[in-house]
């Protein structure tokens, strides 16, 4: 690259090299016409210089840049084009690169917290102005660095910025192959290494720079580019609480949204990031009520290695309650009731083990006042959970009556019913009665998204990672043809000598163009005038003079004698005492064109790719598919002699490769169905068990990227229902014995993965039989 140090740009002395990248550089300069105040040069050099489009777009981002008038986004003083060398000119920023901050130290969460917002500040006003960045990350970032204070942000570098279109607010976008994605893979979202591109794909990478800010870390990071773009598209979203405990887990929900692989799941503007960041960031409303404080204090968590522990908790600045997302309430108890068995061991009256069965709700200790101290119950470390008084009200006494239910069951299964409940009828038939079980089922459909490499030997279920292999096959053909240039060769005209016998007294002159003519009638005529003197004596007077032919062509040859008789007034005798030559007739000319090897070579490459596309399907297995069409390169083109070479013929040889990715699609869909299932035992536990095969929905889609990779995606929906052992209906029927039907209801209803229940008594009862062995229990499935 030319180095431009010592140069003079413009307005412009050209100082040093700040960075270099692949298609241009950053200089730090000094303007003359303003005392020689330091500012940033950024260039384009070498050969993307003289390349238009991208002339375009640098010019595009002098324009983008000239219409943001933001405090939070660098401006632009001037751009300019100086021998070839466009360059833009912006306020030189002395505190570097977001990059470089995070490298020296890490930011306190009040510090974080304000630089967060002066980024989400510039985004939202680009995206005001129908922008889109396509490029947030930590490099594009500059701070201004200040004393005693949090550094001032300023976001730049709008190279790749893209306006809005109409549709924008939904996931559209035009596919485009990976290598044309422009973007950073560690900051892209899923859609956009897909060249799906809206104000989502901001949201997205400013969730992955808030996890980067948080714990100095890229939340997926690889030497390899396409492994960074796989683990976006399929691995899980990290969370920044798991590297570091010390982390409000609040801030972990705003990472899991801002970069949910779905865009319709993610936060849809930036007020619906910044609300939720603030909330986050202040934690959840504490109880306040000192009795309730009281009543449970939660043991000290155990210290966990962290490589922050000595951060500040605190907020260096109160936040506007303006910008606050409104927090929401507690989740309510929702109190599972306890079989008959359990009854008499439940301690109504004691608030901590009703508290045993909350489900993660959040408390703040009083006492300490420590936002960082804020858990949730399925943390290992941390301390139980309590939740608001004025919310568990209402589950308490649904709790309470389901309680009484139950002990009513209780009490009669161990009094009798005649004795506890007298004033109902009561049938002691020993008719068997049907329960009829409806266990719950749930369907669930995902969309796979598998890279298929030919480095892949066998399917991998932790990157989503297939086999696939590219088929080339080769194929030369030739054809001789008639050449098509022509080139005309004129005729030429005879030439000969005539003599001139003067046998009379006085001479006779013969003019320039006199005509001659032969007995066949071949006209010729005089090259010069002549003087034929007279005879002398008895000697006449001769003269020779050059004739020439009236017409081209090998007429004019003719023979000696040809010319033999009295001419010029009858005043000489002319006779040709040698033949005439040099006549010769036109010619038309044939050699070899341009434009014959080139149309030999077409059809020649048309014939080839039609026998190469059948040899590439015959080199398929049978349960391999193609993955978009065949390539075709031509190896080499040649013809058997140079072009303008005279000739009749050419004989043109043409040699092509033909190639095309291939993968095995019952792989792809084994492998989707194998990851849906994996996805639905997280999901749902391993109580449901699937109640047949995946099947796919739609067709699978194909997208080629670089070196034979190719990307499916498969679609595949299944449905599981939760699985009850013949143990466990078994202990179902000891329960519900001798009870009535809606207390026996009641109670199958409150069991894991029952979703409904319906009883069929002996006639004329209406209780259970008393006996186990004459309940029958019937195992439906509920419709997905």
């Amino acid at each position: 690259m030319l180095s431009l140090e010592g140069k003079q740009l413009g307005n412009y002395d050209v100082i040093r090299r700040i960075r270099v990248g692949g298609m241009g550089a950053v200089y730090e300069g000094r303007q003359r016409t303003a005392f020689d105040r330091r500012v940033a040069i950024k260039v384009i050099l070498g050969d993307y210089a003289r390349d238009r489009d991208m002339r375009r777009r640098f010019a595009r981002e002098a324009r983008t840049i000239a219409r943001l008038h933001h405090p939070h986004i660098l401006q632009l003083i001037e751009f300019g084009d100086e021998q070839g060398i466009l360059y833009l000119v912006m306020p030189f920023i002395d505190g570097g690169t977001l990059t470089s901050y995070l490298r020296r130290k890490l930011p306190e969460l009040g510090e974080v917290s304000m630089l967060y917002q002066q980024l989400l500040d510039a985004v939202e006003h680009a995206h005001e102005h129908g922008l889109i960045h396509r490029d947030i990350k930590s490099s594009n970032v500059l701070l201004e660095l200040r004393r005693n204070t949090v550094p001032y942000l300023y976001l730049a570098d709008f190279g790749l910025v893209r306006t809005m279109r109409p549709d924008e607010s939904s996931n559209a976008g035009k596919p485009i192959p990976l290598e044309q994605v422009p973007g950073t893979p560690h900051y892209m979202a899923p859609e956009q290494t897909m060249g799906i591109v809206t104000p989502l794909t901001d949201i997205y990478a400013l969730g992955v720079l808030l996890y980067q800010m948080l714990t100095g870390n890229l939340p997926y990071n690889d030497p390899d580019e396409v492994r960074v773009i796989q683990m976006h598209l399929n691995d899980p979203i990290p969370v920044p609480s798991e590297y570091d405990a010390s982390i409000p887990t609040e801030l972990d929900d705003v990472v899991r949204t801002a970069m949910a692989k779905h865009p319709a799941e993610r936060y849809q503007n930036i007020m619906e990031l910044r609300q939720a960041f603030l909330a986050a960031i202040e934690g959840p409303v504490q109880i306040t009520n000192s009795q309730e404080s009281e009543a449970i204090t939660p043991p000290s968590p155990p210290p966990m290695p962290s490589p922050r522990t000595t951060r500040q908790l605190r907020m260096t600045r109160q936040l506007s309650p303006d910008a606050r997302r409104p927090i929401e309430p507690p989740k309510p108890i929702i109190m599972q009731p306890p079989t008959p068995a359990e009854l008499p061991s439940i301690a109504v009256h004691d608030p901590r083990q009703r508290l045993e069965r909350a489900d993660k709700v959040r408390i703040t200790d009083t006492a300490r006042q420590k936002p960082r101290g804020i858990v949730t119950e399925d943390r290992p470390q941390t301390p139980p959970t309590q939740p608001r008084r004025g919310n568990i009200v209402l589950p308490l006494i649904a709790a309470f009556v389901a309680i009484i239910l139950i002990a009513l069951l209780l009490l009669s299964h161990l009094f009798g019913m005649n004795q506890l409940l007298h004033t109902l009828p009561f049938s002691t038939s020993p008719t068997d009665a049907t329960v009829t079980i409806t266990v719950q089922s749930k369907t669930i459909q995902n969309s796979f998204l598998l890279t298929a490499a030919p480095q892949t030997k066998a399917p991998n279920l932790a990157t989503h990672a297939i086999p696939d292999r590219v088929i080339q096959v080769e194929q030369t053909a030739s054809n001789t043809v008639n050449t098509t240039g022509t080139q005309q060769t004129p005729g030429i005209r005879a030439q000969g000598t005539v003599t001139l016998v003067n046998n009379g007294n006085n001479q006779v002159t013969v003019t320039k163009g006199q005509d001659f003519s032969t007995t066949d009638g071949i006209h010729f005529q005089s090259m010069s005038q002549v003087t034929v003197p007279p005879k002398q004596g008895e000697q006449p007077g001769t003269q020779d003079i050059v004739l020439i032919a009236d017409q081209t062509g090998l007429v004019g040859n003719i023979p000696a004698s040809a010319i033999n008789g009295l001419c010029c007034n009858n005043a000489l005798y002319a006779t040709n005492a040698q033949a005439f030559a040099g006549g010769e007739n036109a010619q038309t000319t044939h050699y070899i064109a341009q434009g014959d090897i080139d149309s030999t070579q077409e059809m020649l490459e048309q014939n080839l790719k039609q026998q190469l596309a059948q040899q590439l399907q015959k080199q398929l297995a049978s349960d391999e598919v193609t993955a978009g069409q065949p390539v075709y390169r031509v190896i080499s083109a040649t013809s058997n002699q140079p072009v303008n070479t005279p000739a009749s013929t050419v004989q043109v040889n043409v040699k092509m490769q033909g190639s095309i990715s291939v993968y095995r699609k019952n792989v792809a869909d084994q492998t989707a169905m194998v990851l849906l299932n994996q996805q639905a035992q997280q999901a749902l536990g391993t109580g449901y068990q699937l109640q047949s095969s995946p099947t796919l929905v739609g067709s699978e889609t194909t997208q080629l990227g670089k070196n034979g990779i190719i990307f499916v995606k498969v679609t595949v929906r299944g449905t599981w229902s939760y699985n009850l052992t013949n143990d466990q209906i078994n202990s179902l029927r000891a329960p519900i014995q001798g009870a009535t039907t809606d207390a026996a209801i009641a109670y199958l209803k409150s069991q894991a993965g029952i979703a409904d229940v319906s009883i069929r008594l002996p006639f004329g009862s209406n209780h259970l039989p008393t006996s186990p062995n004459n309940i029958m229990i019937v195992i439906t499935h509920s419709p997905s």
